[in-house]
């Protein structure tokens, strides 16, 4: 418990740099990179159906954000 605590501020300080939280954009960058790279790949494979990379994104983005980290 006390490494847990210890620990715990780094980590919070972790996911704020990584996620840009502190400003509160719309999408943070690390998110919006990741769907730019499914937009990618839809085109790479000429997916043309965008209820494809909507739901990439839609699983992707509840599994980030639908899940704490312990």
């Amino acid at each position: 418990m006390l490494v847990q605590c210890t620990l715990q501020q780094y980590v919070d300080d972790l996911f704020c740099t990584i996620l840009n939280t502190d400003t509160a954009p719309l999408l943070p960058p690390v998110v919006k990179f990741l769907f730019d790279q499914f937009d990618s790949a839809a085109r790479l494979h000429a997916i043309a159906d965008p209820e494809v990379v909507h739901t990439w994104k839609n699983n992707r983005f509840l599994r980030l954000y639908g899940q704490p980290v312990y």
